[in-house]
C-alpha cells in the first residue's frame, strides 16, 4: 500500500491502494510505519508522499463508515486518522506532499500534514465530507484555517467546492504548481531550499486577528441558515474550528472527533452514507458481468428540442463527437444557441476553462437529414413524448444508421414494447431515460425490454457511466421507476388543490419535509400540459392511479400551461420566474369544485406532507412488487437523484422501512378508506408488514 523507495538522499512514500488510493487504517498505519523508518535512516534528508503523475487520492476509505455502530467507535476512527497524520507532521525528517488530479477530504488533510505541497497545474482540492453528512475528522478543521484563514477554511469545508491549482496557490494552501512530470522534481526542490515552515498545527499568521475570525465565523453562519436541522455537519464544523482556535489545536482535534461521533449518530447522516453505496451498486448487473461492450465514440440525437439539447451538451462534455439533426432547422439553431448559452455560463462562473469550453461547442455537428447518422455508434431519439411520433422516427433512424449502432429512445414513459412493434431489429431497441436539464441531472434510467440484446444493456449502462451519469437499469413498463412514483405524487398535489389546500401551504409542506421545490412550482416549471399527456399513459397502464383533477386538466384549456405561457398554477412575469397568486387558477378551482359537489375545507400541512409521501410509497411498492427494478436501493438512488426526493431520508424505500412497515400499511389502509384505493397497499407491501 506504501511503496517505499530512496534516491539521493530523499525518501519518496508512494500511496499504491488502487484504483483511488482510498486511506483506510492498514494504509495510515504502513503510512506511519515508513515515516518512522525514514526518521532512523541516517541516508535519508527528506520525505516525499505522493500517488501517481495523475492522482493521488480520493480520501478515506468510505466503506469505514459502515462498520461505526456506536460512538466509541466513531471516535476511535477520527482519533486513529488523526494521530496518524500527526506522525506525518511531527516527522523530524522534512515532508512535501506532492499530489496531483483530485486531492479530495482525507487526501487533503494528509497533504497539509507535510511542510510543503507541490501539486499538478490540473490538481484539485475539496473537503467533500460535509455532502455525507460528516465532518472531517482527520484534523482538516484544524489545520486548514491555519494554512489559508479562516474564512477560506470555512467555505472550503461548508460548500465541498473545489478549489483549483492556481487558487491553491494564491491562498498558500500549496507552495508550487508544476507540470505533471516535474512533481517529484519540484518536491526535491522545496526540500533543498533550505526554509522549513512551521508545522501547519503550529501556525498562527493567518488566524491571529480575532476581528477578522469573527466576522469569517458570523459568515458562516450565514452561509448555513438554510441548511436541514436534521444535518448537523455543518454546524459541527463551525464548532470545532471555533474550539481549536479560541482554546488549542489539540482542544479542536477532540471536538473534531466528538463532532465526527455526532454526525455518525444521526439518522441523516447514515441515510446520506447509504445512499452513497446505493448509487455505486446501480451500475452492477451481475448477469451482465462478463458480456462484451461495444465501443462509443460518436453519438447521435435526433429532435432539438430542450431533452435532446441537455442531451447532446451532457454527450459533447463527457468528449464524444456529437451530431444533431431534426427535421426543423429553426428547432436546431435555437438549440446550438441554448447550448452555447449554458456553456459560456460554465466559463463565466469559473467552472471550465474557455479552451474547454470551445472544445465541447466544435465536438457538435449538424445533419441536415437522417442520412447524416450513419457514422453514430448510438442513435439517441429525442422527439416529442407521442407513441406514433416516436414509432416512425425510430423506424426512420434504423433505416440508415450502421446496422451494429445502438438505437436509444429518451421516452419517459412509453413501453418500449409499442417503440419496438414496426422496427425488423428490435434488439438493439434500448430506453434511456434523461431527465430535465440532461446536461445537469446525474440520473439515465436505462430501460431494457424482453428482447434487448445483452450487449446492447451492458454498452448502454456503460456509455452511462462514461458520461458521468449514475445508471439505473429498469425493466419495461410504463413511466418505469421515477415517473411512475412522481406522477402520482403530482397528481395527488391537484387532489389536494380540490380539496382545498391552498398551493403555497401544498409547496410550503413539501420544501418542508426537504424537497427542493414544492410539486406545483415543479409542475409549472415542467409544464402542465406533459403532464396531463404522460397521465393519459399512465392511467391506461395503471387504474388505480385515478385520471388527473379537472383543475389540471382546464388550466391546460386555458393554456395555462406554467412558465412557457407566464400563468400556470401561478402567474408569472416575462423573465421573471417568481410564482405569483393567479385569480384564473382560483377561478378554476372553485368551478371545479363545484362541479364535484366539494365544499373547500382546511387542509393542514400534515395532511398534505403524508397524502404526498405515502403516494409515492405505495407506489414504489408495487414497482419493488412487479420486479420493475434490480434492487430496492436502486428505486431509492433513482427517485433522489431524478425526482428530488431528499437524500437525508434515503430514499422513498428507505424512509418507509424507517418510519416502520406496519406504520405505513396502516396509514394507507386509512388514507384508502377516507379518500380512494389508490392508496390502498399492495399485497408485497402488506406481507412485508405482516398483514
Amino acid at each position: 500500500m506504501i511503496e517505499y523507495n530512496k534516491s539521493e538522499g530523499v525518501c519518496i512514500l508512494r500511496l499504491d491502494n488502487p484504483p483511488l488510493n482510498a486511506i483506510g487504517f492498514e494504509l495510515l498505519e504502513e503510512l506511519s510505519a515508513a515515516i518512522s523508518r525514514a526518521n532512523t535512516d541516517e541516508d535519508v534528508r527528506g520525505i516525499i508522499v505522493t500517488g501517481s503523475d495523475e492522482h493521488f487520492s480520493a480520501g478515506a476509505d468510505v466503506n469505514l463508515f459502515r462498520g461505526i455502530s456506536s460512538a466509541q467507535e466513531a471516535m476511535r476512527m477520527s482519533r486513529i486518522f488523526q494521530e496518524a497524520l500527526d506522525s506525518v507532521e511531527n516527522s523530524q525528517k522534512p515532508s512535501v506532499a506532492a499530489v496531483a488530479g483530485k486531492v479530495m477530504g482525507c487526501a487533503l488533510e494528509l497533504a497539509m500534514a507535510c511542510d510543503f505541497r507541490v501539486c499538478t497545474a490540473g490538481a484539485k482540492f475539496s473537503n467533500p465530507e460535509v455532502t455525507l453528512g460528516i465532518n472531517p475528522g482527520a484534523g482538516g478543521t484544524q489545520r486548514l484555517p491555519r494554512l489559508i484563514g479562516v474564512d477560506t477554511a470555512l467555505r472550503m469545508l461548508l460548500t465541498a467546492q473545489p478549489v483549483n491549482a492556481n487558487d491553491a496557490l494564491e491562498l498558500g494552501l500549496v507552495d508550487v504548481v508544476c507540470r505533471n512530470d516535474q512533481l517529484i522534481e519540484a518536491a526535491r526542490e522545496l526540500l533543498e531550499s533550505g526554509e522549513l515552515p512551521a508545522g501547519a498545527s503550529q501556525r498562527a499568521d493567518k488566524v491571529s486577528d480575532a476581528r477578522i475570525n469573527d466576522k469569517a465565523f458570523e459568515q458562516a453562519q450565514k452561509l448555513i441558515q438554510k441548511s436541514r436541522p436534521e444535518i448537523i455537519a455543518p454546524k459541527k464544523i463551525i464548532e470545532a474550528v471555533r474550539v481549536g482556535l479560541a482554546e488549542s489545536y489539540q482542544a479542536g482535534l477532540r471536538r473534531e472527533q466528538e463532532a465526527f461521533a455526532e454526525c455518525m449518530d444521526t439518522l441523516a447522516t447514515r441515510n446520506k452514507i447509504y445512499l452513497f453505496f446505493a448509487g455505486r451498486k446501480t451500475g452492477k448487473v451481475p448477469e451482465l458481468e462478463k458480456v462484451a461492450t461495444a465501443k462509443i465514440a460518436t453519438a447521435a440525437v435526433v429532435g432539438t428540442g430542450s431533452m435532446g439539447a441537455g442531451i447532446a451538451q451532457a454527450l459533447a462534455a463527457a468528449g464524444l463527437a456529437v451530431i444533431v439533426t431534426d427535421a426543423d432547422e429553426k428547432a436546431i439553431d435555437t438549440a446550438l444557441g441554448r447550448i452555447r448559452k449554458s456553456i459560456n455560463k460554465r466559463v463565466e462562473r469559473g467552472k471550465i476553462p474557455r479552451r474547454r469550453a470551445d472544445e465541447m461547442i466544435e465536438r457538435i455537428s449538424v445533419a441536415d437529414n437522417l442520412q447524416g447518422l450513419a457514422p453514430a455508434d448510438i442513435v439517441i431519439e429525442a422527439v416529442f413524448e407521442d407513441t406514433a411520433v416516436k414509432r416512425s422516427v425510430l423506424s426512420q433512424i434504423e433505416a440508415v444508421c450502421r446496422s451494429d449502432a445502438i438505437i436509444a429512445s429518451n421516452t419517459s414513459t412509453i413501453n418500449l414494447d409499442e417503440l419496438a412493434e414496426k422496427l425488423t431489429h428490435p434488439q438493439r431497441l434500448i430506453g434511456l431515460h434523461f431527465f430535465n436539464p440532461a446536461h445537469s441531472m446525474p440520473l439515465v434510467e436505462v430501460i431494457r425490454h424482453d428482447g434487448t440484446d445483452p450487449g446492447v444493456i451492458a454498452t448502454a449502462m456503460k456509455f452511462v457511466k462514461d458520461i458521468r451519469k449514475t445508471p439505473v437499469l429498469v425493466n419495461n413498463r410504463e413511466g418505469f421507476v421515477v415517473n411512475r412514483l412522481f406522477i402520482p405524487y403530482l397528481k395527488e398535489a391537484f387532489g389536494l388543490l380540490e380539496d382545498g389546500a391552498e398551493a403555497r401551504v401544498i409547496d410550503a409542506a413539501m420544501v418542508e419535509f426537504g424537497f427542493a421545490m414544492g410539486p406545483l412550482t415543479l409542475i409549472d416549471m415542467a409544464g402542465i400540459d406533459i403532464l396531463a399527456l404522460t397521465d393519459r399513459q399512465m392511467c391506461r397502464a395503471f387504474p388505480h392511479h385515478v385520471p388527473l383533477s379537472r383543475i389540471a386538466t382546464s388550466l391546460v384549456e386555458q393554456d395555462c400551461l406554467g412558465q412557457k405561457t407566464c400563468r400556470g398554477v401561478y402567474k408569472y412575469r416575462h423573465g421573471d420566474y417568481t410564482p405569483r397568486d393567479s385569480r384564473l387558477t382560483g377561478d378554476i378551482i372553485a368551478n371545479v369544485q363545484r362541479e364535484l359537489g366539494k365544499t373547500p375545507r382546511q387542509v393542514g400541512a400534515g395532511e398534505i406532507t403524508e397524502r404526498l409521501v405515502m403516494r409515492m410509497i405505495g407506489e414504489a411498492f408495487r414497482v419493488v412488487e412487479e420486479k420493475i427494478a434490480q434492487r430496492q436501493s436502486d428505486i431509492d438512488v433513482a427517485v433522489v437523484l431524478g425526482a428530488g426526493f431528499p437524500d437525508f431520508r434515503g430514499g422513498v424505500i428507505k424512509y418507509a422501512y424507517d418510519l416502520g412497515i406496519d406504520k405505513v400499511v396502516s396509514r394507507l389502509e386509512s388514507l384508502a378508506d377516507e379518500f380512494g384505493e389508490r392508496f390502498r397497499p399492495c399485497e408485497f407491501l402488506r406481507n412485508e408488514a405482516g398483514v
